[in-house]
Parts: C-alpha cells; sequence; structure tokens
C-alpha cells in the first residue's frame, strides 16, 4: 500500500513499512523501557522531556538502534518528494529531529502543528485501534465571510469540501505530510499503551545553488 491523497490542497502520504514486525520486534524493548506515565490528558512525548532517558530522545534518526528502521523512512521520504515531482537535483533532504511518543489509556495528542520544517512523518510502532490521526483545514479563518462547515448546509462531504479528515492509526505504517498543516489524535481508549516515532524533514538547497525562496544549504551557515 502506497498512495498520496490530497485535503486542502495538502498532500497526505500512506505506506506501509516493509518488515515491520521485525523491525517493531527490535525497537520495542527500547521504546518500552524508558516509556513512563504523566498525569496529564495528553501524550508524553520525548522531545519535550527533561529525563535523562537514554535511548529515546528527539535525535532517533541519529541512535543506532533505530537504524533499520529509519533506513526504510528514508527511502518513504524520498518516494514521497518524488510522487510530488521535487527536483531532488536541486534540494538536500534532512530529518532534523526524531522522538517517541508514548500515548496510555484516554490521553490524545493535541492539535498543533510544526513550524521548523518542510514536512513530518509519523511511523505506528504500536497503535492498532489506539487513537487515529486527524488533519484539519485552517483556510476557512483566513477567507473573511464564509459558510460554516456544518452539515446543515452541505449535501454531501468530499475532498473538495471537507474541513477535518481522520488516518487510522495503523501498526506499521508511516504517514507523511506538511508540517504547518493542523494535526491531533483522538484520545487512547484502550488499556494498551500507543506508541509512535515522529519526525521533522527539511529541504535545504544543495551546495553551490542558490535560491531566493528556498533554504540555504548548511555549508553556507556561519554559528555567531
Amino acid at each position: 500500500m502506497e498512495n498520496i491523497t490530497k485535503w486542502f490542497g495538502y498532500p497526505i502520504y500512506v505506506s506501509k513499512i516493509n518488515n515491520y514486525e521485525e523491525i517493531n520486534k527490535e525497537i520495542l524493548p527500547v521504546l518500552i523501557k524508558e516509556a513512563t506515565t504523566i498525569n496529564s490528558r495528553y501524550a508524553r512525548t520525548t522531545d519535550k522531556t527533561n529525563e535523562d532517558l537514554q535511548d529515546v530522545s528527539d535525535n532517533l534518526h541519529a541512535n543506532k538502534k533505530f537504524k533499520k528502521l529509519f533506513i526504510k523512512i528514508k527511502q518513504r521520504i524520498i518516494d514521497f518528494l518524488n510522487e510530488q515531482h521535487y527536483n531532488l537535483e536541486s534540494f538536500d533532504v534532512y530529518i532534523i529531529k526524531s522522538w517517541a511518543t508514548y500515548s496510555y489509556k484516554n490521553q490524545s495528542i493535541k492539535r498543533h502543528r510544526h513550524f521548523t520544517s518542510n514536512f513530518s512523518f509519523v511511523y505506528y510502532v504500536d497503535a492498532n485501534k489506539q487513537g487515529n490521526l486527524f488533519f484539519e483545514d485552517d483556510h476557512q479563518s483566513k477567507l473573511g465571510i464564509n459558510v460554516p462547515k456544518e452539515n446543515e448546509f452541505f449535501k454531501k462531504w468530499d475532498d473538495v469540501n471537507y474541513s477535518r479528515v481522520e488516518y487510522a492509526a495503523i501498526t506499521g505504517n508511516i504517514i507523511i505530510f506538511p508540517s504547518a498543516l493542523f494535526h491531533e489524535t483522538s484520545q487512547n481508549k484502550t488499556d494498551k499503551l500507543r506508541i509512535s516515532i515522529s519526525g521533522d524533514i527539511l529541504l535545504t538547497m544543495k551546495k553551490g545553488l542558490k535560491s531566493e525562496f528556498n533554504m540555504p544549504s548548511p555549508t553556507t551557515w556561519k554559528k555567531i
């Protein structure tokens, strides 16, 4: 399974990671070992914790214990960009951050979006029926006078007028989407811990290429 659908003009890519059962068998013990609950309605993410975690942080893509998974994720990212016809001879593609999220019973991930990347992804390590992913259109708030997206005002719903869509959380699936798109999850209503791995993707110009509109190559940056 591999496809891109478009909602509100944004591309949403869904694919299954090959051999995910074998990969998950290796990484689940690492993730579960450092899973701790918090007294909150919201899930715990390891990119925001102040705890001294040994293996699970916001740089999982650089951790050798997750190497097999990120080889697969990197290929899916390239597939996603190729399907949109990006000229990858012009861009370098980076995973700039990746982290784990733990959702216990009745916990969810609140509505948010990411501001420091082009695209984001979520990979479901263990998530079947444990809280689905929702994307929400915020264009309406910028259009001035508009008809509210209520059932009484529309005859039917499809990709032309939906303002909120749901994607099932399925173990072994990866979903890639624009970082600026609002997203959240429903509550985990099971007694089973929901575990996912997320990350942010940034495109920069390749060394020697210039653009007024795109992020320049990090080789030109200077720390001050």
